[in-house]
């Protein structure tokens, strides 16, 4: 069997069977649709000769590409994963998927992030599948460079559907705490300023005072 490429795209069809417009990621896309994506997918890969080995074993190849895609895990949901291609000696081929969890980190005010981590996995909950609070470098400290660290909240993911989603809902929330805290910062710079010059003239006024001059008998 000779597989020739025409130089055409092919739609890929969607859940009535028509083809489908890829809208990127988005709360009309459903599930269904989804996995039917993924399936068509494994189709024409299959029509190339990449198999996706399901069964443990060993094999060696060349890596030649790699795809994002969504599998069923083994409570039949879909994840995220990534198709890795690959080749052998003998020309043979086969993919194999590698599950993953997409994951984001956000940053709190100090202390707080036992309470956002709790908020947050009730207002998402179905959505986040992992939360958990990690130290990592902020280079926005000062001294960051001798190794201080902050907490972050670091909130993963089954699906980049469903970070795509939360990460929108959160986001005027990260906006609006954001454009608070530069308010914040800018108000206490003016104060230190404000402070700073009127230290220095009463310094002044204190180094014009001349000493009174004394008499002598």
């Amino acid at each position: 069997m000779v597989l020739r490429n025409s130089g055409r795209r092919r739609a890929e069809p969607g859940a009535d069977g028509e083809a489908s417009r890829d809208d990127g990621p988005s709360s009309s896309v459903s599930a269904l649709k989804r996995l039917e994506r993924s399936q068509w997918t494994d189709k024409m890969d299959l029509r190339f000769g990449f198999e996706r080995l399901k069964e443990p074993g060993e094999k060696t190849g060349w890596l030649i590409n790699m795809h994002p895609t969504e599998i069923l895990d083994e409570d039949k949901r879909l994840v995220s994963a990534v198709d890795y291609y690959f080749i052998q000696d003998d020309g043979s081929r086969f993919k194999v998927a590698l599950p993953y969890k997409p994951y984001f980190y956000i940053a709190t005010r100090k202390g707080c992030e036992r309470e956002v981590s709790s908020f947050l996995s009730k207002k998402f909950q179905g959505k986040i599948a992992k939360v958990e609070t990690v130290p990592k470098e902020d280079l926005d400290l000062p001294n960051h460079l001798v190794g201080l660290k902050r907490n972050y909240i670091k909130l993963s993911f089954n699906t980049v559907e469903d970070l795509v989603r939360v990460r929108k809902d959160i986001s005027p929330a990260v906006r609006k705490s954001r454009e608070q805290g530069h308010a914040s910062d800018a108000y206490t710079a003016m104060l230190s300023r404000q402070r700073q010059s009127m230290n220095a003239e009463g310094s002044k006024r204190e180094g014009d005072t001349e000493p009174e001059a004394g008499s002598s008998l």
